[in-house]
């Protein structure tokens, strides 16, 4: 039986590697972390309207990445609070990775959906938000900074929860806006 032995630096080489690919790779997987501005999102949604993520500013915003196979009666049970929302500024971005637009049309219109839904069929916002799990579901700030980011399952109070608080952070801000501010 032969030995087989290293030398230290051969040793101390092999750890590097291993280390930075295991750092890198456990990077990768973040993405877009709390604080990041997300990357765009401009184009029209599956009734042919343009959306673009930077004209969102000023609201509230849940972007919900979601597939037909895992997440769709999670999504469909955002709907009421929406609806409860919508006109307090919140904005709900359902992005569909994988289906066709048909596909999405059909789910919208069989489940009465009234938020925004945009589909992915080719995975470029999947690729660019670095999304590796279903749902991913990142809220937003007024300033479109990312201030909550949930990967899988979420019941549908909580995540209300964590929206609710940013309506409640953005009013405080704007109470101390105008008192520093005030004559």
């Amino acid at each position: 039986m032969r030995k087989f032995m290293l030398s230290t630096n051969s040793l101390i080489s092999i750890l590097m590697l291993a280390s930075l690919a295991f750092f890198t790779a456990c990077e990768n997987k973040q993405g877009i972390k709390i604080g990041d501005t997300p990357p765009v999102i401009s184009g029209n949604d599956i009734h042919g309207e343009h959306i673009n993520l930077s004209k969102l500013k000023g609201k509230i915003v849940v972007l919900y990445f979601w597939t037909n196979s895992c997440c769709g009666d999670s999504l469909k049970k955002l709907e009421p609070y929406y609806r409860e929302n919508k006109d307090k500024g919140l904005a709900v971005l359902a992005v569909n990775v994988g289906d066709t637009k048909e596909i999405v049309e059909a789910y919208t219109k069989n489940n009465v959906l009234t938020f925004t839904m945009l589909t992915d069929e080719h995975e470029k916002l999947f690729k660019e938000y670095q999304v590796f799990g279903y749902p991913t579901i990142f809220i937003l700030d007024k300033n479109g900074i990312v201030r909550e980011k949930i990967l899988g399952d979420i019941p549908t109070e909580k995540l209300q929860t964590l929206v609710v608080k940013q309506f409640k952070i953005q009013k405080e801000m704007e109470a101390n806006y105008e008192k520093i501010h005030s004559r």
